[in-house]
């Protein structure tokens, strides 16, 4: 598990948003990457980005899950092309890029042909491997000194997808009683969703509310093809997703910060 602190400067009255990069399986067929672009540019200033996993995903036909037309990429050294293409998206981001995180897609790719996607991204573009799960300790430095932390612990995500609306929350919600942290970002399930459980705060012998923060943080692979070929999902029957990923806003205000999530 990875811990780590990054710090922001920011103006009295910002809001600070970051946007979860999860499950965009850059490499298959049904991957939406003008979605993808979009995202990465939707929102300008005070935006940062953290990776949770299957930035790639690395079926090569070894795998007995390979099928042909699942597979957008081209040439030999398929995983150097997926590098290359996704370090080309990510570059005018990388000084926003908090860091990138491994999902089971990169491990798998790691235990079946020994190379670490994740950690080459990471490397080309200068920014911290996340690993698969860890705690981010976000520090807001005013211009006065006056500080705001907020802790976000994030995992790629556990267990098969769920065919009912709330079973993906009811899951995660779980792990929340274990971690002192008032943000969590889960991936993995491709669903986009967020919940916010009260909790309350003490800042001497005052009370304020504190509440804690739940994400699944979406994906950019299509649930259904367009044609003859059927996807993984569509074989498995799963309910179809929507395309997309979520933004995490933060506004430090007097006593701690409001949190809220665009979806």
């Amino acid at each position: 598990m990875i811990k780590k602190e990054y710090r922001i400067k920011y103006k009295y009255g910002d809001t600070l948003k970051i946007k979860p990069i999860s499950d965009i399986h850059y490499g298959n067929t049904y991957c939406d990457v003008d979605a993808f672009r979009r995202f990465l540019a939707e929102d300008g200033d005070n935006v940062y980005y953290l990776g949770i996993g299957d930035l790639y995903d690395s079926i090569l036909p070894s795998d007995l899950r390979y099928v042909k037309h699942g597979d957008a990429l081209e040439g030999t050294a398929v995983i150097d092309h997926g590098i290359n293409d996704m370090c080309n998206i990510l570059e005018p981001y990388k000084d926003r890029i908090i860091g990138l995180g491994r999902g089971n897609h990169e491990s798998q790719l790691i235990k079946r042909h020994g190379t670490d996607s994740i950690e080459r991204t990471c490397e080309k573009l200068e920014v911290s491997n996340l690993g698969y799960s860890g705690l981010l300790k976000l520090v807001m430095s005013e211009e006065t000194g006056r500080t705001r932390t907020v802790v976000i612990r994030y995992h790629h995500g556990w267990g098969g997808g769920s065919r009912t609306q709330g079973a993906d929350l009811t899951k995660f919600s779980k792990d929340i009683q274990y971690w002192p942290a008032d943000v969590f970002l889960y991936g993995h399930v491709h669903r986009k969703q967020a919940d916010r459980i009260p909790h309350m705060g003490l800042s001497g012998l005052k009370l304020y509310p504190r509440p804690r923060i739940l994400c699944i943080c979406g994906t950019f692979l299509k649930t259904y093809s367009d044609n003859e070929d059927s996807t993984y999902s569509e074989e498995k029957g799963y309910p179809p997703v929507e395309v997309g990923g979520l933004t995490l806003n933060i506004k430090p205000n007097s006593s701690w910060c409001d949190i809220w999530v665009d979806l």
